[in-house]
């Protein structure tokens, strides 16, 4: 299976995309999605200088399209900019959370996403370890892309 090309078209996160700023998710561009592709997803985690990573933002039942737009609201169901599921992230809330690195610290985040040929049937808020499941025999394709953020 060919892998997807994931780009952020950013390797430093502008200050909008992170709790600094708006806090608004970034856009995600996807290419090479396959025909039988139904859906999207995207599982968003920190990778800090120290300590374990974090689920930053949980996203699924995307339709299949190129660009994933910046700017999810919170909340479990959205419709704007696309319709999707949104899960509960490490930080207790739903939806994107930006980079929050203290000053001086580096923060990572990496951007997977999954091509799935079906919709996925969680219930709105699940865990990531939930999606994981859900999508198990589905993923179809992956690919991702990281970005980082200076405190």
């Amino acid at each position: 299976m060919p892998n997807l090309i994931v780009k952020l078209g950013f390797e430093e996160f502008p200050v909008a995309y992170t709790c600094k700023g708006a806090n608004r998710s970034p856009p995600i561009r996807v290419e090479g999605i396959l025909p039988n592709i139904k859906s999207l997803a995207v599982l968003a985690t920190t990778s800090p200088e120290e300590g374990p990573s974090q689920v930053a933002w949980i996203l699924w039942n995307l339709p299949a399209v190129p660009l994933i737009p910046e700017g999810f609201p919170a909340g479990e169901v959205v419709e704007s900019p696309l319709h999707a599921v949104q899960g509960t992230n490490d930080f207790g809330s739903t939806g994107y959370r930006g980079p929050c690195p203290e000053a001086g610290k580096t923060e990572a985040y990496l951007f997977r996403v999954y091509a799935l040929d079906l919709d996925l049937g969680l219930a709105p808020g699940a865990t990531w370890e939930e999606m994981i499941r859900g999508m198990e025999g589905s993923m179809n394709q992956t690919g991702e892309a990281i970005a980082f953020a200076t405190g």
